[in-house]
C-alpha cells in the first residue's frame, strides 16, 4: 500500500550522509569487537579519487567536492592533490579523507 503525499516526510539528513555515517559507526564496532584496530596506518588508504571520496566524505555529489577545492576550502597541496597525467588539460583531485574532515570541522 502506497502512502499518499501527505504522509510522506522530508530527510533533513541527505541519504547518502546517514549511509556514510552508518558504514563508518558499523566498521568502528566490528573492529572493537574483534579487538583489532581499525585505523592500521600502513594499511589504510589515505587518497581517494572524486568519486569514492564525495561518498566517505558524506556530501551529495563529486561536484561538491569540485566546488569546494575551487573556492579554496580545500586547497591543493593539503587536503587535494592533482595526479592529471602531464599532457592532460583537466584535473584529476584526489582527496585526503581524515584531513578533508579536519578542514571542515575547522569551518564549523
Amino acid at each position: 500500500m502506497e502512502k499518499s503525499g501527505a504522509y510522506k516526510t522530508e530527510r533533513l539528513i541527505p541519504e547518502s550522509q546517514i549511509e556514510a555515517l552508518v558504514e563508518k559507526l558499523v566498521k568502528k564496532k566490528l573492529a572493537e569487537m574483534l579487538g583489532v584496530t581499525a585505523t592500521a596506518p600502513q594499511t589504510q588508504r589515505q587518497w581517494y579519487d572524486t568519486d569514492p571520496a564525495y561518498c566517505l566524505l558524506g556530501f551529495d555529489s563529486s561536484e561538491q567536492m569540485r566546488v569546494m577545492v575551487r573556492d579554496g576550502t580545500l586547497r591543493l597541496g593539503h587536503e587535494v592533490r592533482d595526479v592529471r597525467s602531464p599532457s592532460s588539460q583537466i584535473p584529476r583531485y584526489q582527496f585526503h579523507i581524515e584531513k578533508c574532515e579536519a578542514r571542515s570541522l575547522q569551518g564549523d
